[in-house]
């Protein structure tokens, strides 16, 4: 029989002796005794439903926690990573336009100071990194490309500079509203079209200063449109022929990219790895760090 139900038959006939009259002083202390532990009881089994009550809520909160912290930290992470870019980019902004201020009146740097055409590179290998893994497009002053080109024509009071002939400034004007066409198009995710204008300034143009860059946007417009083969051969055309062009370390940077969405993961993690070694402390390194980290 169990305790319970031999308790409350004992409650059952002591209280059936004290109806009855025939209660003694023994029967009362019994029935005080048993009652004093039957509460006792009850309130440890309280007690004991709380603590795993208790327990409960601390284990749901532990798992709501552990589930929640690897997306919360990745959110963090990310942030993080946007505010130092973001911070890059302002910095090589205010250079462009300190420079840009004593531009007219030079023809060349300053000795041993920053070259206007390397940080317009500068930056814009930045905003391809944005633009490539965050979808981030971001504009200069004014929405003016930082597109840098070599000054074509002079100033007639300039000593010992001659102006640009009519052919020549006809050819410049060409390739310019040409590049101009193929950027427009690109920004407005027509890359079928933008790389039809590249190529075609790539292959007409091939002594322009910017031709390095226009071959290297062959390859971003092959990779939006998962043409990842042609998007190699692009980079990889950079990489050979140009390798003190700004767009060098993206083309490094973003070949290996493809590299992963063709299925060659080896190939891909090895020029990865290389940019890294190389240039450690630039942005496309850090992209390729957290590529090849996503990857694995």
């Amino acid at each position: 029989m169990k305790p319970s139900k031999s308790r409350n038959i004992v409650l059952a006939l002591s209280l059936a002796a004290l109806l009855s009259g025939c209660a003694t002083k023994s029967d009362m202390e019994t029935l005080q005794n048993q009652a004093y532990r039957d509460r006792q009881e009850n309130r440890r089994t309280v007690e004991k439903l709380q603590d795993q009550l208790a327990q409960a809520q601390e284990n749901l909160r532990t798992e709501i926690q552990q589930s929640t912290s690897p997306v919360q930290a990745k959110q963090a992470n990310t942030w993080a990573e946007l505010e130092s870019v973001r911070s890059q980019v302002a910095q090589l902004q205010n250079k462009i336009d300190t420079l840009t201020m004593r531009f007219n009146a030079m023809t060349n740097a300053t000795e041993g100071g920053p070259n206007l055409v390397d940080v317009a590179g500068d930056m814009q290998n930045i905003k391809t990194a944005l633009h490539s893994q965050f979808g981030m497009n971001i504009e200069s002053a004014g929405g003016a490309s930082t597109r840098a080109v070599a000054p074509t024509t002079t100033d007639e009071s300039t000593p010992g500079k001659a102006a640009p002939t009519a052919k020549g400034k006809a050819t410049t004007d060409t390739a310019e509203a040409l590049l101009a066409h193929a950027d427009q198009a690109f920004k407005a995710h027509k890359f079928d079209e933008a790389r039809q204008d590249y190529s075609e300034f790539a292959t007409t143009f091939k002594k322009h200063p910017q031709r390095s860059s226009a071959i290297y946007w062959v390859g971003e417009c092959s990779y939006n449109m998962k043409d990842y083969g042609k998007a190699v051969l692009a980079y990889q055309e950079v990489i050979e022929k140009y390798p003190r062009s700004p767009k060098y370390r993206s083309a490094v940077l973003k070949q290996g990219m493809a590299f992963y969405q063709i299925g060659k993961d080896k190939a891909g993690r090895a020029v990865l790895q290389d940019l890294v070694d190389r240039f450690p402390k630039s942005p496309e390194a850090t992209v390729a760090k957290k590529y090849m980290k996503e990857h694995k």
